[in-house]
């Protein structure tokens, strides 16, 4: 199975979890083979984690923004036991080229959990090339927690209802 099988495939069982600027603890997303058991996030990121369910296995995704620099991530990953098995990141960050995504592009039952890159993960598009999304945000918004959700449930095809506010800031809604 591929991610796109994930993103594409029927969800159930949606649950978007609470925000927080808290330190990210191991039980929230954890990542064993890291140092530190858990995703890395500093203090300076709100974060939210939210799960569902997709063709017969559990996942959790974290949105999370940067509290002081214009710098996004959605993380989707895979419950695997007390783990996670990372599958796709979308990040923004204005120092290097807008938006992207780090996935793999292989089955992912190949891809070992508790890291966050590993082997086959490639940067689309690449590093240097056309983005065609620019702007973390249409010009006059900021980043919010709203907006975060908003933009982390789009990316992993889970349905929600937009307000005109988040469809007005995201530059492809």
């Amino acid at each position: 199975m591929r991610v796109g099988s994930i993103i594409k495939g029927h969800k159930a069982n949606i649950s978007a979890g609470p925000w927080s600027e808290e330190k990210l603890r191991s039980k929230d997303f954890p990542l064993l083979k890291k140092k530190g058991r858990v995703y890395p996030v500093t203090r300076r990121w709100r974060w939210q984690i939210s799960s569902f369910e997709a063709v017969g296995r559990k996942f959790r995704v974290m949105a999370s923004y940067h509290s002081l620099l214009p710098e996004f991530m959605a993380v989707l990953a895979e419950d695997v036991g007390q783990d996670c098995r990372i599958l796709a990141r979308w990040e923004f960050h204005e120092s290097h080229g807008g938006w992207h995504a780090h996935s793999c592009c292989e089955d992912i039952d190949k891809q070992t959990p508790g890291l966050v890159k590993t082997a086959g993960t490639v940067r689309i598009p690449a590093a240097g090339t056309y983005h065609r999304h620019r702007n973390l945000l249409n010009e006059g918004y900021d980043m919010n927690d709203k907006i975060a959700t908003a933009i982390a449930f789009d990316l992993c095809g889970l349905p929600q209802n937009y307000d005109m506010f988040v469809k007005s800031a995201v530059p492809w809604f």
